[in-house]
């Protein structure tokens, strides 16, 4: 009898993440499960067109 918890659900919002190429702090979005924060896989930058998987997460708002 295990039984295991239901996985929280995926949450997008939008946030500022530092683009590691061009140095700028830029909007993305960012998914959110449980306490885990990710940006969300395949953006682009809108200055140099980098990818911003490996971006820094700088900020993102969320509802208390």
């Amino acid at each position: 009898m295990n039984i295991q918890p239901k996985p929280a659900p995926a949450r997008e919002s939008t946030g500022f993440l530092h683009c590691p190429i061009c140095t700028h702090t830029v909007q993305g979005t960012v998914m959110t499960q449980g306490r885990t924060s990710k940006v969300k896989p395949g953006q682009k930058c809108p200055r140099c067109s980098a990818t911003l998987d490996p971006a820094y997460i700088l900020r993102y708002d969320r509802a208390a």
